[in-house]
């Protein structure tokens, strides 16, 4: 992580590019073949095999987005980034390329993703709250960082999913490998109720930051839009739980949202004044 961890504390926009985001998806495929051969689910060498062909500079990023976004109605279909993967381990170990994609359906492939890009961006923030909170009026600030670590240790969390055919797939146990080789969590909380309040909190923390900056005389960072991000996002994840997994717009509406709302609240607390 730790040169993604340096292009976000430079700009985070880097932390939510299309690249970084095959790169995450990426990650979370070699982390279960890591995992299964872990448990002894998997030849060791099969596994080697499916973790040396995840490196995002072997595949063409702009074709898996395009191919993504026009796929992304279906539920059941193989995502492209996962074909590409496979296709590309069967080129030398076809009984590791089997094993590609055992556990996980495509929304879970792009829930655990977008735990993973968020993961390292609040690392970041974390160090840019801290560093302000000699500050004497950090105090709501830190208070309001408190609650979005509760949020996100309830929303960063590894969620996966097993196909009918692979009843006996020990889908507990991968899970929990999984979860402690990426530094997530597992948990049982629905995934759109933690999005949602981890975005809530998030919205308060920018807007926390908006007013040390003002009382600090300088110009905050379009603080009114705050609120309109948090709105759309909490409508966004709204609408989609009701309608089903298979409505959910992750390519035109959550990734661009949250994106927006994540790097929003980092550069609303960078604005703060150290001193």
């Amino acid at each position: 992580m730790g040169h993604m961890f340096d292009l976000v504390t430079s700009d985070p926009q880097h932390a939510f590019s299309e690249r970084a985001l095959v790169a995450a998806m990426l990650r979370q495929e070699s982390t279960l073949a890591q995992a299964q051969a872990n448990l002894g689910l998997m030849a060791a060498h099969d596994a080697q095999s499916i973790i040396s062909t995840c490196k995002v500079d072997l595949f063409d990023v702009p074709h898996i987005i395009r191919d993504s976004r026009l796929t992304a109605s279906s539920v059941t279909g193989e995502p492209p980034i996962i074909k590409s993967l496979r296709d590309s381990v069967h080129l030398f170990n076809p009984q590791a390329a089997a094993a590609v994609y055992r556990a996980g359906h495509a929304q879970d492939l792009l829930d655990n993703a977008l735990a993973l890009l968020t993961q390292d961006v609040l690392l970041t923030l974390h160090n840019d709250v801290m560093v302000r909170s000699q500050r004497a009026d950090a105090a709501a600030l830190l208070q309001s960082w408190q609650r979005v670590e509760l949020a996100a240790a309830q929303a960063l969390g590894v969620r996966l999913s097993v196909r009918d055919d692979d009843a006996d797939f020990p889908l507990g146990d991968v899970q929990q490998e999984v979860a402690k080789l990426l530094g997530l969590a597992v948990t049982s909380v629905s995934a759109h109720e933690a999005w949602m309040s981890l975005g809530a909190e998030l919205g308060v923390l920018a807007l926390c930051a908006q007013r040390m900056t003002a009382q600090q005389g300088e110009r905050a960072q379009a603080p009114s839009r705050t609120p309109l991000w948090v709105a759309q996002w909490l409508t966004e994840l709204s609408t989609s739980a009701g309608a089903g997994e298979g409505r959910r717009d992750f390519w035109q509406a959550e990734f661009p949202l949250w994106s927006t709302l994540v790097i929003h609240a980092v550069q609303s607390v960078r604005l703060i004044p150290l001193k």
